[in-house]
């Protein structure tokens, strides 16, 4: 079993980034931007308790992960090492680099997260050599 991690800015860095300003005194910060992209969209992901046997990736796109309902573990590896998994509980929202893999699991019944991504998405599939069961041991 894959252990779950706190996100934290530092434990989370090689993949992206936590979704909080670094000043807090400010009233707005704009935490991420891309030019070269041509809009963006906001989904909503529900899932449920199954065991994660894809990975994927979005070579031209960042993308927010926002827990809204329910306790969700993000799966993340690095670009080029998709069978390199850590897994972290997602209490707060993060932005997840281009070309990181990564992919979403239950700790609850279901949870339900809010996705920003860019408005056309180009995703690369991995299938992991095993599945993932996510949960307490």
């Amino acid at each position: 079993m894959i252990p779950v991690k706190r996100i934290t800015g530092e434990s989370f860095k090689k993949y992206g980034s936590v979704l909080e300003p670094a000043d807090k005194s400010k009233v707005f910060t704009v935490l991420c931007g891309d030019a070269e992209a041509k809009g963006w969209r906001i989904g909503y992901v529900i899932i449920g308790p199954d065991v994660v046997k894809n990975l994927e990736a979005h070579p031209g796109s960042l993308e927010t992960f926002e827990p809204v309902k329910g306790t969700a573990v993000l799966l993340v590896a690095e670009p080029g090492s998709p069978d390199n998994i850590e897994a972290f509980l997602l209490d707060k929202g993060v932005l997840v680099n281009k070309n990181v893999w990564h992919g979403l699991s239950v700790l609850s019944e279901s949870a339900e997260i809010k996705v920003t991504e860019n408005y056309e998405v180009e995703s690369v599939f991995h299938r992991l050599k095993k599945p993932i069961d996510i949960g307490f041991a």
